[in-house]
């Protein structure tokens, strides 16, 4: 994200992408990155960098789950620096949570009702909740859409059907286990859903694009539906279906798991989708520093 100072203490976006490269994809707990994502990741990163100084910004690098768990995080960081000029922050899950949560609401009207934003990566769910964009609490906790395929890998396309549906029961099992301190979370007014897991869905569900679900919500009968259709098709399939991001083809259902169980959780039967992130979280905090 590449942004400016805008009027009321706000920011003005200039450009906002991402490409998705699965740095964490085979991490062991406390084991090293791989050399292959971590190479996807810095041709990423060097072209990010390139827009970076078209508009002769101040550079930042964050990262999350994968990093907080690499064993060579620190020599990973010194590759981005040579490539960014800056070093990488690794956010804790409770700063990712608040990030996240500050983004998600910079927009939102200050009316008094408690919203939770809830952020489902590839390797970490994080959780915020409060009102008038003043956090009250914030929670990660190690389960993602690209772990979980990890996990159950009849998740990923390779077995559509009878095995794709039995993977996600036992998946839907472990994602209410793991998140079951969400019960705590409630009363909830609203629930935002950043990342790229529900705007992809919402992409699906509404016959649309990715970059045009941000401000819609999504049911979670709808988001169910759209995993239930997911479990029947193999790979190719798909990558196929309109609005999906192939990138996302193989973990989609487990992270679509992840936001269903947190929403029942959170006993909310919808969320609204939200393009505002933990990016623009970040650089919000940065500000005001």
């Amino acid at each position: 994200m590449i942004a400016r100072p805008g009027g009321g203490g706000t920011l003005e976006q200039l450009e906002h992408g991402a490409i998705g490269t699965r740095l964490g994809e085979g991490l062991a707990e406390g084991g090293p990155l791989g050399e292959t994502a971590m190479a996807r990741t810095l041709e990423a990163v060097e072209t990010f960098a390139a827009r970076v100084r078209v508009h002769g910004a101040q550079p930042f690098a964050i990262a999350t789950s994968a990093m907080r768990r690499a064993s060579n995080a620190a020599e990973f960081s010194e590759r981005v620096r040579a490539l960014v000029g800056a070093g990488v922050r690794v956010l804790d899950g409770g700063e990712e949570g608040a990030c996240s949560f500050r983004g998600a609401t910079a927009s939102a009207p200050r009316d008094g009702r408690r919203r939770a934003v809830l952020d489902v990566g590839g390797g970490s769910t994080e959780c915020a909740a409060g009102r008038d964009g003043v956090l009250d609490r914030a929670r990660s906790v190690e389960i993602g859409s690209v772990r979980l395929t990890e996990r159950f890998p009849d998740l990923a396309g390779n077995a559509p059907g009878e095995r794709a549906r039995a993977a996600a029961a036992a998946a839907r099992r472990t994602a209410a286990q793991m998140l079951a301190w969400l019960g705590d979370y409630r009363p909830v007014d609203e629930v935002r859903c950043v990342a790229g897991t529900p705007l992809t869905v919402g992409a699906i569900a509404f016959d649309s694009h990715v970059d045009r679900v941000s401000g819609r919500e999504l049911s979670r009968a709808a988001l169910d539906g759209v995993i239930a259709d997911l479990l029947e098709r193999d790979l190719a399939s798909r990558k196929a279906v309109p609005g999906m991001l192939a990138q996302r083809a193989d973990v989609l259902p487990a992270g679509g798991i992840i936001v269903s169980e947190a929403l029942r959780l959170l006993g909310r039967d919808s969320a609204l989708l939200e393009a505002d992130d933990l990016l623009l979280g970040f650089l919000l905090g940065v500000k005001n520093e």
